[in-house]
């Protein structure tokens, strides 16, 4: 029960990231210019596009009620913010 607690929050965490990377494709973020800033940019199009198909995997998950698979779920949905904040304030410490 816990589990499907858990795994529903990373869903609506996984679309919103996802939501809110794809819709600032041609705004700022950061103060910095997405659209001329060509890093910034594959790193917001790629991430909001890696969080909507976690997302989709995890109400999959849900739906299966495997353990594994929501393990898995779970540790890449990790796996991909962690490394997605990484590239992001990278960008903007070299900018």
């Amino acid at each position: 029960m816990i589990i499907n607690i858990l795994v529903g929050i990373t869903v609506i965490i996984a679309f919103f990231i996802g939501y809110y990377l794809l819709s600032h494709l041609n705004k700022t973020m950061f103060e910095i210019n997405v659209q001329k800033n060509p890093r910034l940019s594959g790193a917001a199009r790629t991430g909001g596009i890696t969080f909507i198909l976690l997302g989709v995997l995890g109400i999959l998950s849900m739906i299966i009620q495997n353990d594994i698979f929501i393990l898995i779920v779970l540790l890449a949905t990790t796996f991909a913010g962690t490394i997605l904040e990484m590239v992001i304030m990278n960008i903007i410490n070299h900018r």
